[in-house]
């Protein structure tokens, strides 16, 4: 099979091809140490008190609200990609959506509606519309970019038809970006069969590789299109700006519901260490399950970072690092072997890549228990958006949503 007559996309096909690369290698297995058995690989909660203070890029939310808030307008170009291309399969909403005329699901984004007093019922994706253009207050330009595949493109460009009278010299539209499906693995060869989207590692790999906005102050933020808080504030992206950061992975304090989502890590090699993240499939291969999801919640660790999908990237300060792709994830779907790879793992083999060379690329960004709705509503399942719209309110001022 000629990989190039089916890709279409440079970018994709160069992702694709970078997956396909690792299919006989062996995969690297995370086993995190224990007071028995020292492997260097440390949680955040568990980590040496001098490791993390030498190696971990690490800033409190806290502290960057207090020290570079504004209320003046960011002179930037804040670049929101939202990520629209899951089915969300897991979130059976069948019936839900039958109360709105719909019978063909979307992605969790276009399927979820909230009550508005101006728009009526509107679903999330387009609250992320109008909740952009509300951010022209914070931010010299706006620009809006959906993340998607093609099954959900048609229902968002209809969506966007309804709120075109929005779009000004202040905020504007980027084309989507769509996520292709692709062969996958039968019998050890490349397969049209079963066609499959290679994970949301292709989001991460592309802003740096693909088009973007005009202009020289450009931060780029991906998050969760079903998520109206994964959308940075004036202190954090005036923070970037001002201290040069290259790229920030927002983090928030492990808390009892986040037993299964992944953790920020340090792995020492020799005289190296290196950010990573630790998967609940990868504690589960090693045996470690329990201990993974007791991690940060005993009365002796510290604080452990869960990792929230939302990541900021400053495009001034990124241009003379090298981009790595993302470590293979092999999902096997009955007799085919889908290759995926993780938006994460994009982010932390660059910053591998730069502390070959003595930088560092990735920060982390870290937000309390008490803050963290502020930027993480994650939505997996029908109660996640249950408890959201009976314990949140939505400020139509600016389209976030309030604790009663």
């Amino acid at each position: 099979m000629n990989l190039k007559d089916f890709i279409t996309n440079p970018i994709e096909l160069e992702y694709f091809e970078g997956l396909l690369s690792q299919l006989n290698e062996k995969a690297e297995h995370l086993t995190i140490a224990t007071p028995e058995n020292d492997t260097g690989v440390y949680p955040t909660a568990i980590a040496p008190r001098k490791l993390l203070r030498d190696e971990l890029p690490f800033h409190s939310y806290e502290d960057i609200k207090q020290r570079y808030s504004t209320k003046e307008v960011v002179d930037c170009t804040l670049w929101l990609r939202k990520m629209h291309g899951g089915l969300g399969s897991s979130l059976d909403r069948s019936d839900y959506l039958k109360k709105y005329g719909r019978s063909t699901p979307g992605s969790k984004s276009t399927d979820l509606y909230i009550e508005t007093e101006e728009f009526g019922a509107i679903s999330l994706a387009e609250a992320q519309i109008i909740q952009a253009s509300k951010k022209t207050s914070s931010f010299k330009k706006v620009v809006l970019q959906d993340l998607v595949n093609n099954d959900v493109k048609p229902i968002l460009d209809e969506m966007w038809k309804k709120y075109e009278h929005l779009l000004n010299d202040n905020f504007s539209r980027l084309d989507s970006v769509i996520q292709q499906k692709l062969p996958t693995i039968k019998n050890g060869e490349l397969s049209l069969e079963r066609l499959a989207p290679a994970g949301h590692g292709v989001f991460g790999y592309e802003v740096f590789k693909g088009p973007r906005p005009e202009g020289e102050n450009v931060i780029a933020c991906i998050g969760n299109g079903e998520d109206l808080s994964s959308t940075p504030d004036r202190a954090i992206v005036n923070w970037m700006l001002t201290e040069n950061i290259p790229v920030v992975m927002v983090t928030t304090t492990k808390t009892e519901r986040d037993m299964k989502g992944g953790q920020i890590a340090l792995k020492t090699e020799g005289d190296k260490t290196y950010l990573t993240i630790i998967e609940k499939a990868q504690a589960e291969q090693a045996g470690q399950l329990e201990y993974f999801e007791k991690l940060g919640l005993r009365e002796e660790d510290d604080d452990a970072f869960f990792n929230t999908n939302l990541v900021l990237v400053n495009l001034n300060a990124v241009k003379d690092y090298k981009i790595a792709l993302p470590d293979l994830i092999k999902n096997q779907k009955g007799e085919f072997l889908q290759l995926e790879g993780a938006m994460g793992s994009v982010l932390l083999n660059s910053d591998r890549l730069a502390r070959d060379d003595a930088k560092k690329l990735v920060h982390i960004l870290n937000v309390n228990k008490e803050n963290r709705s502020k930027f993480f509503n994650p939505i997996k399942s029908m109660m996640d958006y249950n408890f959201i719209i009976s314990y949140k309110k939505l400020n139509e001022s600016n389209f976030h949503f309030n604790s009663f």
